[in-house]
């Protein structure tokens, strides 16, 4: 009983020591808004919302693998939900219209188990 004992605590020190520390960047998004900008193409439209409201339903979409850019307008309280790319937001003279969009920021990192074997 000893021996398998011995057995199983040098099989859990092996196991322990072989997880290694692996760095991988985790990322949030925190949200833009650019003046003078509007979208080439929207999914969406949403009439008499506001610049919060707009923004939150660009964040539900988001979460189900959708809006990628928002625009807005803040004379006409219009919102537009897009797919585009945010470097494809179109320059505009409208003083009222803008765009919303998301920066990642690194936020931390993350741990991961090595790939390993060992016998007992």
């Amino acid at each position: 009983m000893i021996f398998f004992t011995k057995q199983v605590v040098i099989g859990l020190l092996i196991f322990i020591m072989k997880i290694t520390q692996c760095t991988a960047t985790i990322q949030s998004a925190s949200t833009r808004f650019t003046e003078k900008k509007c979208v080439a193409t929207s999914y969406t439209t949403y009439q008499q919302i506001s610049k919060i409201k707009c923004v939150e339903k660009c964040n539900q979409e988001r979460q189900k693998g959708m809006c990628t850019l928002a625009g807005y307008n803040k004379a006409t309280k219009t919102c537009y939900l897009s797919i585009d790319d945010p470097q494809d937001a179109l320059d505009t003279t409208d003083e009222m219209a803008g765009v919303f969009f998301y920066e990642l920021q690194p936020t931390g990192t993350a741990f991961t188990l090595s790939k390993f074997s060992y016998d007992l």
